[in-house]
Order: structure tokens, then sequence, then C-alpha cells
């Protein structure tokens, strides 16, 4: 279990001051330097903040019930195996460190991967359909092969269940975060899937403590430690008015990539992608390579074939130009390699049958190409 600085009891016991959120929490502890302090002020002090802090919120934080709420929170941390990471932690996610509505305290089961190089967060529709899944299903084929990633979603229904299950079958490190405490998974349909991630050396992780008694809020709360965690967030399918969208306004405001899967105009599942692609919120995804080459998330397989080309090939600098292109964007299209390499049709043409006669290429379906 965690063992708490003086420093972070303090701020487990501000965190657990109904009503303080964490932008304004965030904001006392930039003016008194430390959680200590804030606790060890006057209500004048606290009231000479620049931004007004209700009287509930002062009368809690001069409360000696607060402090004793945080000893609370950490007895039944202890009692239920639940970590609890600070702002001080090493085990604190380096991507939420620089928000200014940064969790000050986070609590978590297993494995978060704070420093992982590569995340993205899949998130959708609790009503997902068989559009989504299977695309997803495609996707996580070739997502498998990307080193250094983890998977973000919310253990919710539908498209959040899909990408941690295809996580755990790809054997991607997958991370649940949640709405709630950790004492109890919710929705509970998928205790197993959440047991299995903790198996599979993944992680649960909830802003949440355990006194919080209402789920007014915790989602929309949630999702924005989905969008912080990730460096791509994935809408996969979602209505208009979804969570999703929500999620992915917020990973906009924090400067994330954000990519959806377009469908049928008449589809509800589909409306909230297409309207996110339409506002420009969201770059459209027509196959599942497309985050991949974007992001240029290199395979290992394809890292080790290009230290081959440098020391072996021998062919001319076009041949080498179109080489590197593959390399660079696994399953590239044809029309892709022409327009990146400015080389005539004709020409393209005749330069990819003899990589392929050669043993550097093959053909996929679809005009597209990888190296062997």
């Amino acid at each position: 279990m965690t063992t708490l600085s003086e420093e972070e009891f303090y701020l487990l016991a501000l965190n657990s001051v109904e009503g303080i959120g964490a932008i304004r929490a965030n904001l006392l502890l930039n003016k008194f330097e430390t959680s200590k302090n804030i606790f060890e002020i006057n209500s004048k002090e606290i009231k000479s903040n620049k931004q007004s802090i209700p009287e509930k919120i002062i009368d809690q934080i001069l409360s000696k019930t607060t402090l004793k709420n945080a000893e609370e929170e950490i007895n039944f941390c202890q009692k239920n195996n639940i970590d609890i990471v600070t702002i001080h932690s090493k085990e604190y996610p380096s991507r939420l460190k620089f928000m200014e509505d940064r969790p000050l305290i986070l609590f978590k089961k297993g494995n978060i991967y704070p420093n992982i190089k590569k995340t993205i967060a899949i998130v959708g529709t609790r009503k997902s359909t068989e559009y989504g899944h299977k695309f997803l299903e495609n996707f996580f084929a070739e997502l498998a092969s990307v080193q250094d990633l983890a998977v973000i979603s919310g253990l919710a229904h539908g498209i959040d269940y899909k990408g941690h299950s295809l996580s755990i079958e790809h054997k991607i490190p997958t991370i649940a975060v949640m709405g709630l405490a950790l004492n109890k998974i919710y929705p509970s349909q998928n205790t197993n899937l959440a047991k299995n991630i903790l198996k599979e050396n993944g992680g649960w992780l909830t802003e949440t403590n355990s006194t919080d008694k209402t789920t007014q809020g915790v989602f929309p709360r949630r999702n924005r430690i989905i969008a912080g965690l990730s460096d791509v967030l994935f809408v996969v399918e979602t209505d208009v008015k979804g969570g999703s969208v929500i999620t992915a306004h917020l990973a906009n405001e924090y400067s994330k990539e954000v990519f959806a899967l377009p469908g049928r105009i008449t589809d509800a599942q589909s409306r909230g992608c297409n309207d996110l692609i339409q506002k420009n919120l969201a770059q459209i995804v027509n196959s599942p390579s497309d985050i991949i080459d974007f992001m240029n998330w290199q395979s290992a397989s394809n890292k080790k074939i290009s230290k081959a080309i440098e020391i072996d090939f021998e062919g001319s600098a076009n041949q080498k130009k179109v080489l590197d292109l593959i390399r660079v964007h696994p399953k590239i299209e044809l029309e892709k390699i022409s327009n990146d390499s400015q080389i005539p049709h004709s020409q393209l043409v005749e330069i990819l049958l003899e990589l392929e006669l050669e043993g550097w290429i093959h053909t996929l379906p679809g005009n597209k190409y990888e190296l062997i």
C-alpha cells in the first residue's frame, strides 16, 4: 500500500472537501503553495483568494472533521487494496500533470502506466452495433503490433467493453477509468472484465473517493481524465448528445488528436461521429491504419526491416523513396505513395512491381502495400 507523506495526507484531505472541484483546489494550492498551508490558515486568508470560495467549503477546510475523513479514506483504501496516487507520486500520470483541472488525488488498482510512450482512448456509445465492433476488431489486429502502447476506456457497456476486451485479447495494456470508487464495479455486469484487466497487467483508475455518495457529475469528471490520459481519442460510435461527444470536446481543449468513425446519416449511433467530423472537431477514419499512420506508430517488425533497407538495399533513389514511405506508413495506399513521392504513376507502378518481385514488399487488398 502507498505510504503518504504529510503533504500528501493534506492533499487527500483537500480532495475530500465536498464541492471544491479540481480547478478551485488547484488554484488554492497554487496560492498557498502547500496543501498543509491551506488547512492552517484562517477564513479571512482563504476568502482573499481571487476565486470566490463558498462558505460551506471554507467551513469544511477549517473543520477537524475533514482531516478525520482523510484518515478514514486511508483505512478504506488499505481495506480494499487500493493505492492512493497524489500529484507528488511517481505513479501520477505525466499526461495529467499540466492540466489546470488535474485531479490532486487518484485511486488505482493494478498498473496505470504513468509514463508509457503511446496512449489511445477508445470511447463510444453503450448501444454499440456490429458495425463499430467489426471495425474495432480490424483496428486492434493492426494496433497489436504497436509497441509501448496503452488503451484507455471507461468500462461502460458497448464500445468501452469492446475496447477493453480486444486489448486483453491482443495483449495490449488497458486502463479502465471509472466514475465511482474502486470497491465496487459499475456496471456490475462488467465485473469479470474488470478482473481480467488486472490479471492481464492493466489497471483501474478513479478520482472518486469512498465518501462521495452521489453519482452527479462523476462521469463528466471521469471523461476529462480519459481525454487527458490520451495522446489520441478515437470516437467509434455515438449519438450527438452522447458522453463521448463531451469527451471529444475535452480532448480538443487539451490539444489531443481526435478521430471519429463515420457512419450512415440514418444511424443514431453514427450521428455524433458524423457531426464531430463535419465541425472539424475530429478527423475522419476510413481504414484501421489511418490513426496508426497519422501518429507514426511504427510496429516493431517495420523498425527492424528499416535497418535492413539502410544496410542492404542497393536500388535506385526512387525505389528507396518508395520503400521509406511504406516503412513509415505500413499498409499504405497506392494513391498516397503517388502523392507523397511525386513519382509519375506509370513509373511508380513499375517500381512497385520490381520491389515486389525482388522480395521487399507485397501487395494487400485495396491497392495497399507493406514491407515483407
